[in-house]
Formats: C-alpha cells, structure tokens, sequence
C-alpha cells in the first residue's frame, strides 16, 4: 500500500488524509508546525496615514487575514486597496466583507502577484501581512515596482516535532510519496527527524506546490519532485491519485 506523507498544518493535513484514505491510500498526518498570533512591531494607525499615495494591503495567506486584519484600524479600511496571493486568501478575505482589488490572473506566488500590471503605475505604502522570515521575494519585488513596503509580523510558525508513531510509519513504509507545501516545514523535517527517515523521504517521490520549494528540495538531495496542480486539497488530491496510478470513482 502506497503510504503518503503530508505535512500541510493539522486540520487541512487531516481532511487530505481522510479523503485519501477513503480511496485506499494510508496517510502519514506529520504538521510540522502551528500558528500562533504576533503584535506587529509597526504602529498600524499610523503606517497608512499620508493622504496623497496609494495604500496596499497584501495579504499572502489565509492565516494572514486571520490574524492580520484585525490590526487594520477600522477608520482607515475604506482608503486601502487589498492585494491577495492565492484564491483561498481571497476566498478568506472576501468572507470577511473585504473586496479583493488586485490578484494575479493566473497562480498562487508571490512572483504571479508582482506581475500584475496595476502595481506599476502610481506606487505608494504597502504592508504584508505574514510571518516572521516570510515573502522576502515578494517585498523585494514590490520595493523594485517602487513602492514603500513595510513586513507586519501578525503571527508566527510553532515548531512541532515528530513524534514516535510518525517515525515508526515513516520508517515502515515500503512505498512513499511526501508532500510539501512550504520550506519551512522540509528544513523542520530535516532537523527533526531521524538521519535515515530524512534519507528515505529524499529517495522516495515527492509532490511540491511550488518551483521554489522544488528547488529547495533538490537542492537538499532528492531527484524525483514533481509539481502539484494548485496549493489547495483539491489539487494535491488529483495530483496524488494522478502519480499513484488512481482516480478519483465516479
């Protein structure tokens, strides 16, 4: 039986699995890493407060409108502009009562937003909201286009570590298959988990959500990393069931 490696945060690692499951697949549920709140070190009153340039709101996750808008003084949510990575963020935000301004076209990076022709003309202040060591990418990008870019550390990454029944599994598959859905949670397994389990994931497929994270998994070894469809369940679904041969019944 192919036993497949998720490592997304609990809860959405736990729906895959129950829906891999149910097609015959064993699921290895490995988070490795929860998300708790940060107060952002900057003065959210008065970051936004020149009356005369653009104001970008950009948020990179679903956990970044969770734990970001909050901080956005009410007076001033009307004169901003929201800028969104990824159609779940979207989703997230619009859920909230928020209109989305700006979204790339097509994908789910930080690269597929800048390329947004919008955000070239009449640059201003923009604040993302992300984790601490997070979309570096993306506020280079947005400084190069000319804007004043401000990071708002609003929550940060918890490390988990493996516990003994996950390395037992990770040690008795006979046919694996990981998925990953950021870098931080492959240089986490790296540190965590047993030499010779971090082998065998690196000798074994892997799927990966984005061109970054396949290089950086290459980078540390592995050969065979294939690109999933989308970052959402839905796509890794049929990406899992596409490299294992199976299909989703009818």
């Amino acid at each position: 039986m192919t036993h497949v490696l998720v490592t997304r945060p609990l809860a959405a690692s736990q729906q895959l699995a129950n829906q891999l499951e149910s097609l015959g697949l064993f699921s290895i549920v490995m988070p490795m890493y929860t998300f708790s709140a940060c107060k952002p070190s900057v003065d959210m009153s008065s970051v936004w407060s020149a009356t005369t340039v653009r104001k970008l709101a950009v948020f990179t996750s679903p956990r970044a409108v969770q734990f970001g808008l909050s901080h956005i003084p009410r007076n001033q949510l009307g004169d901003l502009e929201f800028a969104v990575v990824g159609s779940a963020t979207r989703a997230k935000l619009e859920s909230s009562g928020h209109t989305v301004h700006l979204q790339a076209q097509a994908g789910f990076t930080s690269e597929d937003l800048l390329q947004i022709p919008e955000l070239t003309v009449n640059p201003g202040k923009a604040v993302i909201f992300c984790a601490p060591g997070g979309r570096e990418a993306l506020a280079k990008g947005l400084g190069d286009l000319g804007w004043d870019v401000i990071k708002a550390m609003v929550y940060e990454r918890l490390p988990l570590r493996p516990v003994t029944k996950q390395i037992d599994a990770l040690s008795g598959a006979e046919d694996l298959l990981s998925v990953w859905t950021s870098i931080s949670a492959l240089k986490l397994a790296e540190e965590y988990l047993p030499g010779f389990v971090w082998a065998k994931i690196l000798n074994a497929p892997a799927l990966v959500i984005s061109v970054r994270i396949q290089h950086h998994l290459q980078q540390m070894g592995a050969t065979r990393v294939e690109l999933a469809d989308g970052p959402g369940n839905p796509q890794l679904l049929q990406s899992i069931l596409r490299l294992t041969g199976r299909q989703i019944p009818d």
